[in-house]
């Protein structure tokens, strides 16, 4: 299967800032001619999810990834950090940073993310604040991550408030994207990181999510071919809504469809695995639709079709299907003031005209939401 590269293209006031996205079966197994411009004489600093070690014989991709490095880079060293949203913390943070000083890092040193969204914004946050801000490269090792956090530039660790409260905006010189690192994701993960690929049809593509309605069950199967196009218009529609808003200052904040109330529900899981990202996010779409329609913006048939969909790909659509979790509505309306996209004290939500017809509304009114989630909750 031939590799797909994909322009992101930024354009602000200051400069235009571009990079590429590979995206292929089995990149990392001969990655020379994709790595050499980015580590040859170049301290390297990887930054890896424990789950990969050089020790692991299943491991091939990592292995030959660290193999090409070494034949290129001054010098290579590996940071070990534990996947999951429990090792966004400023404490982790520090860890990295003091190690990576201790490999006596420099300003034209390259630091290296391989693995899940976890792995990647952290990572990622420790480029922009380590000497002031170096270069890094994505290398997602999640479905989640390949279609979503590894694009775009958003890079943090979590508050005790909500997540991804402290972070900078910092734009990666490349993302390389293996298919086939899929392999050896827990099938729950997998289908967890549907839930950001349907959103983008959802947003702006009706072609592309009737695509997935087709040809769900070749996903679920792993079809590489499938699962290469899936990805690679995901990549293409998150870049083409960032092209022209880096910051999140207007259109970026659609791709925040279902993160309102997909965040406040993954908070209530403490993060312990009862709920993973892609599930909340999954229920958190539903909502949204669902409070679309109750407000006579969208239809009940394509509220229905969305919902539909998602328990095709056996996903969650309310919070009522993850028995171990529950919440108030005080307690969801809480969790609501931290969401980023608010202005001014008001509550702004992601919701659809239509299916493929996102839109962001401000200034949502909080009696009716409060009532929408006694119905819902």
């Amino acid at each position: 299967m031939e590799s797909k590269i994909i322009n992101v293209l930024f354009n602000n006031k200051l400069n235009n800032l571009s990079y590429q996205i590979f995206v292929g079966k089995n990149l990392l197994t001969n990655c020379e001619h994709i790595i050499n411009k980015f580590v040859k004489n170049r301290k390297i600093i990887l930054i890896h999810d424990s789950f990969f070690t050089l020790k692991k014989s299943d491991n091939e991709n990592f292995n030959a990834l660290v193999r090409e490095i070494n034949k290129l880079a001054v010098s290579v060293n590996l940071i070990s950090v534990s996947g999951g949203e429990k090792t966004k913390t400023i404490s982790q943070l520090n860890r990295i940073i003091e190690k990576s000083i201790s490999f006596k890092v420099d300003r034209d040193s390259l630091i290296i993310a391989f693995g899940g969204g976890v792995i990647g914004d952290i990572a990622g946050f420790a480029a922009s604040i380590l000497l002031r801000g170096i270069n890094y490269i994505q290398i997602p090792t999640t479905l989640l991550s390949q279609v979503d956090s590894s694009v775009g530039g958003k890079t943090g660790i979590n508050s005790s408030k909500s997540k991804n409260l402290i972070g900078a905006f910092h734009q990666p010189l490349a993302v390389i994207i293996d298919i086939s690192l899929l392999k050896s994701l827990p099938n729950r993960q997998f289908l967890a990181g549907l839930a950001e690929v349907v959103k983008y049809g959802l947003i702006t593509d009706i072609n592309f999510f009737e695509f997935i309605e087709n040809n769900y069950k070749k996903i679920l199967n792993y079809e590489p071919s499938i699962l290469n196009y899936i990805i690679s218009r995901s990549c293409e529609i998150k870049s083409q809504i960032i092209k022209n808003d880096e910051k999140e200052n207007g259109k970026r904040a659609l791709l925040n469809l279902g993160h309102t109330f997909g965040h406040a529900i993954e908070s209530f899981g403490k993060y312990d695995g009862r709920i993973i990202h892609g599930e909340a996010i999954s229920i958190g779409i539903c909502l949204a639709f669902k409070l679309s329609n109750k407000l006579g913006i969208c239809s009940q048939i394509e509220t229905e079709r969305v919902i539909t969909l998602f328990k095709k790909l056996t996903l969650p659509t309310s919070l009522k299907d993850i028995k171990s979790i529950s919440a108030t509505t005080g307690e969801m309306l809480d969790k609501f003031k931290y969401d980023k996209k608010n202005k001014n004290n008001e509550l702004t939500f992601i919701l659809n005209k239509k299916i493929g017809k996102s839109f962001i509304k401000t200034n949502m009114d909080v009696n009716i939401i409060t009532k929408f989630l006694d119905e819902e909750i």
